[in-house]
């Protein structure tokens, strides 16, 4: 039933099928329970039987063992005796049934957690030129919506596996009491179930359009809180408020017609289930059945009835659940993802030049190539101080994400010494590298876990130093909580000096071979820039430091400055080796 119903979706039908290693319990539980009911609503004919003051009359088989229940007894005797069987089976049953649902909701419990794993795990191995071109609400909405009616989907399937077992138990019950009624239930029964599930089909459109507009509504909450600065300079609120309204509105409209189509079904199987019992009543006088057989065998159908429309609702739901298993079904797969950067060969130490030889590399959007980087070669030597320079959009952001491995050359190569940094393993290349970048946020956490982000495991004392090297010690000593103080979603309760200071303490705490700078110290007033460059100089010589900045001072402390053109190399030199010309239009070295 499982692999049934997750046809079609073979990396969640692998995820879940740990989680249901319980699964024969279950089905021997809710055949029990059946049963143990089954047998209780049989035992109405010898309990009728005696009240009426008959044995049973004309009855046979195993209509005949259950009226002959507790002979030899007195009356009395036998009427309690049989009131307390009917009794302990009710009991037992319930008591089976409350197992199976601890069962139900455990394996429900784990398969949510494994999806929401495995989810995470996914957008954290996924190469990051995935979360450039994906759009960040839908993939917040898989995660915090669709994730969890996908564990629905698991509570639907085992649903219907429990009721399922309960419908065959009571049916053969149904079957050993009369099987002529039984057969005219059944053909009714079919022809409601093949109308149910054709009205059923419906749902997976339905679910689709709400999973859409869900990712849509995602987008524009995230919008209202990433932007919340924007949106009030500009005096947006009406207009975003306008917007937000139009998503939520979209989403209850397509929620409302989902739940339209769900609602619908119940009421409409209602009514042909009353002519069902029209059918059994007509049946019952024409085979001439006894008063207390025709008992039990409405009471049987009775029960039977919540059970089947419990298959029919769960069946309806997972149906409705198509669009969220489509959605976390694509995250799962790897397949048109971009795969993480691979590599085994040791980087050494790290200490070897860095050689961009002939290096290209273009933005695919929209079905177009934006090229970004042009035949680019220039050497990063190493212990020096090197400034990328260039306009808005002339390739520094992309240079260091190519050089920390974020994206690979799409033609040309990188060389670390002699060796290609593409066969380099990623994780110990990293280990050999930190970036302090306005792009970069701070973790929703102490000022203390933030800095100790970069280097886990690190020492108090050396937390402390490295916040000395980026003028922040004093600073977070004078919080209110001190080094213990919590910054908040994105570091909101700092201000955006502290935050770049904090950051850049979270990169030095590493005591990196690679040190990168891209806009680090832009917010940082202009002693405490002095402070933090007389700090860096210190490295000199010693570790590699890559700087992209638009202040002056920033620049010539670097040993060199590569000028970029149109993603093409303009000149690299010491800065006062370069030709005036060169550096026109490209950088402004006035502005301190």
């Amino acid at each position: 039933m499982t692999r049934l119903a997750f046809r079609g979706f073979p990396h969640l039908a692998a995820l879940i099928a740990p989680q249901l290693r319980a699964l024969p319990l279950i089905v021997m539980l809710g055949l029990a329970a059946a049963a143990l009911e089954g047998f209780g609503i049989g035992l109405i004919i010898p309990l009728l039987g005696i009240i009426l003051g008959n044995g049973g009359g004309d009855l046979g088989g195993f209509t005949a063992r259950l009226a002959s229940f507790g002979a030899g007894m007195s009356d009395s005797t036998r009427l309690v005796f049989t009131g307390g069987a009917i009794f302990l089976l009710i009991l037992l049953k319930n008591v089976f049934a409350f197992a199976n649902s601890l069962l139900n909701g455990l394996i429900y419990g784990k398969s949510g957690h494994a999806i929401r794993c495995a989810l995470s795990d996914r957008l954290l191995k996924v190469g990051y030129p995935f979360f450039q071109t994906e759009d960040p609400g839908r993939l917040l909405n898989i995660i915090s919506n669709e994730s969890w009616r996908t564990s629905d989907a698991v509570d639907a399937v085992l649903s219907i596996i429990i009721n399922a077992c309960a419908v065959i138990t009571l049916f053969i019950f149904l079957l050993l009491i009369s099987w002529q009624l039984t057969l005219l239930v059944t053909l009714a029964l079919i022809v409601i179930q093949a109308l149910h599930a054709w009205l059923s089909m419906a749902l997976k459109s339905a679910s689709r359009e709400v999973t859409t507009k869900n990712s849509r509504l995602a987008s524009q909450m995230l919008h209202l809180i990433n932007a919340s600065q924007l949106v009030r300079m500009f005096n947006q609120e009406g207009f975003e408020q306008g917007r937000f309204a139009g998503a939520s509105e979209a989403v209850r409209r397509a929620a409302f017609s989902l739940h339209r189509r769900l609602s619908g079904l119940p009421s409409f199987t209602e009514v042909l289930y009353a002519g069902v019992f029209l059918i059994i009543i007509g049946g019952s006088w024409y085979f001439q059945m006894s008063f207390p057989l025709i008992t039990a065998f409405l009471v049987l159908l009775y029960r039977l009835q919540p059970y089947v429309r419990n298959l029919q609702g769960a069946y309806s739901r997972l149906q409705s659940f198509q669009g969220s298993l489509e959605a976390v079904e694509w995250l799962l797969d790897p397949a048109g993802k971009p795969a993480p950067p691979a590599g085994r060969v040791s980087p050494g130490d790290g200490k070897a030049p860095i050689h961009f030889n002939s290096v290209s590399f273009s933005y695919s959007g929209e079905g177009e190539q934006t090229a970004v980087l042009n035949d680019l070669t220039f050497t990063l030597k190493p212990g020096v101080a090197t400034a990328l320079v260039g306009r808005s959009g002339s390739g520094k952001t992309t240079i260091v994400k190519l050089l920390t491995r974020l994206i690979e050359p799409g033609a040309g190569a990188i060389l670390l010494g002699d060796t290609p940094l593409s066969t380099v393993n990623p994780a110990d290349w990293r280990q050999m590298i930190a970036m302090a970048s306005q792009d970069l946020e701070l973790v929703d956490g102490s000022v203390l876990e933030n800095i100790a982000y970069g280097q886990p495991g690190a020492s108090r004392e050396t937390i402390e130093d490295a916040a000395r090297k980026a003028e922040a010690h004093e600073f977070i000593t004078a919080l209110a909580e001190g080094y213990e103080t919590q910054v908040g979603y994105r570091g909101i309760n700092l201000s955006a000096g502290q935050r770049q200071r904090i950051a850049l303490a979270r990169a030095l705490v590493r005591d990196p071979q690679i040190l990168i700078l891209d806009e680090a110290t832009n917010a940082v007033d202009g002693l405490s820039e002095a402070a933090i460059l007389a700090t860096l100089k210190q490295r000199a010589g010693r570790q590699t430091t890559i700087v992209i900045s638009h202040h002056r001072p920033t620049i010539e402390f670097c040993d060199e400055v590569v000028v970029l053109r149109d993603g093409r190399l303009a000149g690299q030199a010491r800065l006062e080796n370069i030709p005036s010309r060169t550096m026109d239009g490209l950088y402004d070295y006035s502005a301190g």
